[in-house]
């Protein structure tokens, strides 16, 4: 019986072929979006699922309260706060301390010899830890060589993964890796105690060299780690905890406000706004407050925006399929009555055409399975590299199972339902219930204004992301960034002189126009520090962002000086130059007026009172997501690494600007021949652009789903439009008979379909309106929504449309009267 079905529907299909075209395809592309949606979102929110009681792993975060009330977060802690911890917080079972570390790795018989240069690996933010020996208790890897009971548990100890011990050491047997040493940063030799399996992908812990934490206990190395500094917070020093079975995290959050009374001193008012919280290990990924150098997080509320934007394309698709299944009903009720006659029933009917739904929906699926990889190739730079698409895991062959399912029973049972209630005896003298028809027609408009709608808010948000996009891109900043190339020299590069003759050297290259020493203006993350102001009996502290420059910085970034003068080079600091904000948090109405008065900071050596010799125009610090702080920049080149070169930019081609990075680059290994600092320059303006990389981002997939939505209705319209022309064919030839135009044809088969997309528009724009003001929520600089991006809207959804009907209407309007009468 079913393979009758089957071999029917494939007729039917056959014989309808524009129809099962235009209903395939739609359903298709619905469901490959869909599908690399679900790969992407279900990727991500796998992170750390493989942990074993990751419900009970936390890590230990700081808060703080600034001058102005507001909050802000570190995912650090001052780094002897852990051992406090363990001893004073219930509730906790094992608590590791753990520090990120940016080091430099090499082999004892890799040491410089005096002819070879040493062999030297280079690990990022993410690949080195140092940390206690209970990360292992707290983590769950599996042990390849060693023991985790002793692995860390006495100084100058490191544990590798499996595929850094490879790295180092070759394909041995991992057994033999063990007792082989390893240096980092040249001074601290570890021998190597254990060899653990990587992680999976979907992790964030991507720590390949693990160092026992004795290791930095030391005296030499405890103030680079700065373990005996309460009151300092770094993103580097953490720790992690595993609850006992039946502790609550808030249980333990209640505790910390106590433990920082006891271990802070009170007396000084930044204490009293520091907190402690736990964040669980499944937030990491996934924070926008707390944002760490070593894990990439995602933005949790754009993955349920995907899921939103992938349901409502599989839902226009299927709308589609619903649209033309109904209209299509017309022309079927002659089969329906001779079915019924002959013996079938309603079940049997909605059975066979289900069938159909499900050959359509097969067809689809497999579709749009081929165009999977196509679609990851045009994302891959939005894409993580880790995620792969395989047909035949289990996961993706249980999604499409659903997808397939779901999308025939979506798509297919209101028409089988629909279609199969027509009476024998009406169907077979073609005297159809007009009452039925009428509904199907109003749910088809009504199905026709809801995917319009949703075209329309797609189009809305595309053209207010760009808007703003361009905005972002275009704003003054307050500082010039045109033909800037910045890097980096080794950071602990501190008592030689080599800055000073790179910087030399790089003066006499004649394409470049001035080298400048210090941070660029704007900048992703922060450097602050607190300041205090007292006149009197007043006292002004803040927390302060701040930049080391030199005298070249403010010419080379033409930063404008509103009062006093430019900053002189020294080593140590010696004096401050502030921006007008600060000036005016300071209380002081006009720039001028806070040239003179003394600013006390902390250093590394004490406090000291510095005077203000010079107030600069605001200029933005960070993103557009920020507003603009209170900051102060000072002369402190001795410490400062990064160097900022202006190039001359007239008439330059991108191939001028590969030389003279090729010139600077030469000149750069000429200093530094075995720089653990590798040169990386970024052009400035390059570098403003990836603080939108989200927004970028955002924008391709909206406008790819604004794309698709629009394609899939104006197919939908399509189908219906020629659907109800080759209806109407008759009609269209007497009124061309009697005298009707091209332009009064096109009229009366245009009008009913534009105002549905009509009457979409109005419904569209108050809901695109407050979704977008949402968004721009965001941005402490951002544009306004101004009448003029609805109206564009408007046009683009009319025209869309216009063009969709066109094509049938005119074809049907230049039809040989004569040709349409004859039609039977």
């Amino acid at each position: 019986m079913f393979k009758n079905h089957l071999k029917i529907a494939l007729r039917i299909l056959l014989r309808n072929k524009v129809y099962s075209f235009v209903n395939i395809l739609g359903l298709a592309i619905g469901v490959s979006a869909c599908l690399v949606i679900y790969l992407l979102v279900s990727f991500e929110l796998s992170f750390e699922d493989f942990q074993p009681d990751r419900e009970r792993i936390y890590r230990v975060t700081s808060g703080f309260k600034g001058q102005q009330g507001e909050n802000y977060y570190n995912p650090g802690l001052s780094a002897p706060m852990p051992a406090s911890l363990a001893q004073e917080i219930s509730g906790i079972e094992y608590l590791s301390a753990c520090h990120v570390w940016s080091a430099r790795t090499s082999l004892p018989n890799d040491k410089k010899d005096g002819k070879n240069p040493a062999k030297i690996w280079k690990n990022d933010n993410s690949e080195v830890l140092v940390c206690q020996p209970e990360y292992f208790k707290i983590f769950n890897y599996e042990w390849l060589a060693g023991s985790p009971k002793t692995a860390l548990t006495t100084p100058n100890q490191v544990v590798l993964s499996q595929t850094e011990a490879e790295k180092y050491f070759g394909k041995i047997p991992l057994a033999q890796v063990l007792g082989k040493q390893l240096y980092f940063n040249d001074s601290l030799a570890t021998t190597v105690t254990g060899v653990v399996k990587d992680f999976p992908v979907n992790s964030d812990f991507k720590f390949k060299n693990f160092i026992s934490f004795k290791s930095i206990e030391a005296k030499n190395w405890r103030k680079e780690f700065q373990l005996d500094q309460w009151t300092n917070t770094n993103s580097s020093s953490m720790a992690f905890v595993k609850l006992t079975q039946n502790a609550k995290a808030n249980t333990v959050n209640a505790q910390f406000p106590a433990f920082l009374k006891k271990h802070l001193d009170q007396k000084d008012e930044w204490n009293n706004g520091r907190m402690l919280s736990l964040q669980a290990l499944s937030d990491i990924h996934f924070s926008d407050t707390l944002q760490d150098n070593f894990s990439r997080q995602v933005h949790l509320p754009t993955l349920y925006t995907l899921l939103g934007i992938a349901g409502f394309l599989l839902l226009i698709a299927a709308i589609n399929y619903v649209n033309l299944s109904t209209a299509q009903s017309i022309t079927r009720v002659k089969e329906i009555g001779v079915r019924k006659v002959l013996g079938s029933n309603r079940k049997t009917l909605v059975i066979q055409f289900l069938c159909e739904t499900f050959i359509i929906t097969t067809l689809a699926v497999f579709f749009s399975v081929l165009l999977v990889e196509p679609i990851l190739w045009i994302f891959k730079e939005f894409i993580p590299k880790e995620l792969s698409f395989n047909v035949l895991s289990p996961n993706i062959l249980g999604f499409l199972g659903i997808i397939t399912l779901g999308t025939c029973v979506l798509s297919g049972l209101y028409p089988a339902w629909m279609i199969s209630a027509y009476q024998p005896v009406s169907s077979l003298k073609n005297q159809v219930s007009s009452g039925g028809q009428t509904r199907t027609a109003l749910l088809r408009k009504a199905l026709i204004t809801f995917q319009f709608t949703a075209s329309q808010v797609f189009i809305l948000g595309t053209i207010i992301v760009a808007t703003q996009s361009k905005y972002m891109l275009s704003k003054d900043l307050g500082f010039k960034k045109d033909a800037i190339v910045n890097f980096h020299t080794d950071w602990n590069d501190v008592n030689s002189n080599k800055k000073n003759v790179l910087i030399q050297k790089l003066k006499q290259i004649p394409e470049i126009a001035i080298v400048s020493l210090g941070e660029t203006p704007a900048r992703n993350g922060y450097s602050t520090n607190r300041v205090t102001y007292k006149e009197g009996e007043k006292e002004i502290k803040l927390d302060v962002h701040r930049r080391t420059i030199d005298e070249n910085y403010i010419p080379m970034f033409g930063i404008k000086i509103l009062a006093g003068r430019n900053i002189t080079n020294s080593d140590t600091a010696k004096e401050f130059i502030i921006n007008e904000t600060y000036a005016k948090a300071l209380g002081f109405k006009k720039p001028e007026q806070a040239v003179g008065h003394f600013l006390v900071y902390s250093g590394g050596k004490g406090d000291y009172k510095l005077p203000i010799v010079g107030v600069v125009a605001d200029f933005h610090l960070q993103s557009l997501h920020k507003a603009i702080q209170p900051l102060y920049m000072m002369s402190e080149t001795k410490y400062e690494s990064a160097i900022n070169v202006k190039i001359h930019s007239k008439g330059q081609s991108s191939t001028d600007f590969k030389t003279v990075l090729a010139k600077i680059e030469k000149a750069y290994k000429e200093i530094y021949p075995n720089s653990y600092e590798e040169f990386s320059p970024h052009f400035f303006d390059e570098s403003i652009a990836k603080f939108y990389e989200k927004e970028e981002r955002f924008a391709k997939i909206l406008n790819t789903a604004t794309g698709v939505a629009i394609l899939i209705s104006c197919m939908g319209l399509f189908g219906l439009v020629a659907f109800t022309t080759q209806q109407r064919t008759k009609e269209i030839g007497i009124r061309k008979v009697l005298g009707a135009s091209v332009m009064q044809i096109m009229q009366l088969l245009s009008k009913d379909f534009l105002k549905l997309v009509i009457l979409g528009i109005f419904i569209a724009t108050p809901i695109a309106y407050w979704a977008m003001n949402q968004w721009l929520q965001d941005f402490a600089y951002r544009i306004d929504i101004s009448w003029w991006i609805f109206t564009l809207g408007g046009i683009a959804s009319i025209t869309i449309a216009l063009i969709s009907v066109s094509y049938q209407s005119v074809k049907a309007a230049l039809m040989n009267p004569v040709k349409s009468l004859r039609t039977e």
